[in-house]
């Protein structure tokens, strides 16, 4: 599917005549290369998308390809870079829904630098920007981000709360990777509050999806859920290390240091290693 989409955009690209036309198609190149975490590839996509989007003076369209790259720091870890980045483009940014994009970001850099009323703040405002914008998809990707700020500040029952909100929004308008990412919410709130089977009857939904999507990074994230699970588990040891191995070599691979850091603590405290180069 990634490839079908990248022959897509890469066949649209060839064919655009404006710049403004030819940023569209670079951005939603990035979009397909961040997915896969091809960092590299989706920073060089949307930077040509900037700079098209800039040429055009098209305010809303280079801040949402400066957005592409946010989400790539973010996810990467490089906070630092994230947030200078998402505010340089919130001033570039007109429209309710592009300046929703980057606020949920800054609340999610927020969220894990655990800066959680900073977070609030940025996922309200991003809310009333999707609503205003009438930009369903942005508000379950918002209360997603939500969810995973509330479960790291240990308020687990709201959690809960926001990623069910957000899978129903996002069942309704048919975005299955948003569910998919709300469902590991669920899945990861669940596990907090003792719910063990139930959380890994709904993650092994989402390890499918990620597996059969290439999606490596949560891919690892579900990973690491799935080792948790088995370390709730009696006898699942064994198994808890090899889902965390796995998921740190994985993790390795896309070059998300944060995720390995903390694999590499939940084995040594374990008395194992990540195994990984």
């Amino acid at each position: 599917m990634s490839a079908r989409a990248i022959s897509a955009y890469e066949t649209a690209l060839r064919a655009s005549v404006t710049p403004v036309e030819r940023a569209e198609a670079h951005i939603g190149l990035a979009r397909v290369y961040r997915t896969l975490s091809d960092w590299d590839a989706a920073i060089r996509e949307a930077s040509s998308a900037a700079r098209l989007a800039d040429e055009a003076a098209n305010g809303d369209l280079a801040a949402e390809a400066m957005n592409v790259e946010v989400g790539v720091h973010q996810l990467r870890g490089d906070f630092v870079a994230g947030e200078r980045l998402a505010q340089h483009a919130l001033s570039k940014a007109h429209s309710p829904r592009v300046r929703g994009i980057l606020l949920q970001n800054l609340g999610a850099i927020a969220a894990q630098r655990r800066e959680f009323s900073v977070a609030e703040r940025y996922f309200s405002q991003s809310v009333e920007a999707f609503t205003a914008a009438r930009y369903e998809i942005g508000i379950a990707i918002a209360l997603n981000n939500a969810s995973a700020a509330a479960r790291d500040s240990g308020d687990f029952e709201r959690s809960l709360e926001l990623a069910i909100v957000a899978t129903n929004v996002a069942d309704r308008i048919d975005a299955l990777d948003t569910t998919m990412l709300a469902l590991q919410n669920q899945a990861h709130a669940l596990l907090e509050l003792g719910h063990v089977a139930k959380a890994e009857s709904i993650l092994s939904q989402t390890l499918g999806h990620y597996a059969a999507t290439h999606n490596a990074l949560r891919y690892a994230e579900c990973l690491e859920i799935m080792g948790r699970i088995h370390e709730w588990t009696p006898g699942y040891i064994d198994s808890a290390v090899q889902c965390y191995q796995l998921a740190a070599a994985t993790a390795e691979k896309v070059n998300d240091r944060v995720l390995v850091a903390r694999l590499e603590s939940r084995l040594a405290r374990m008395g194992r290693s990540a195994n990984v180069a």
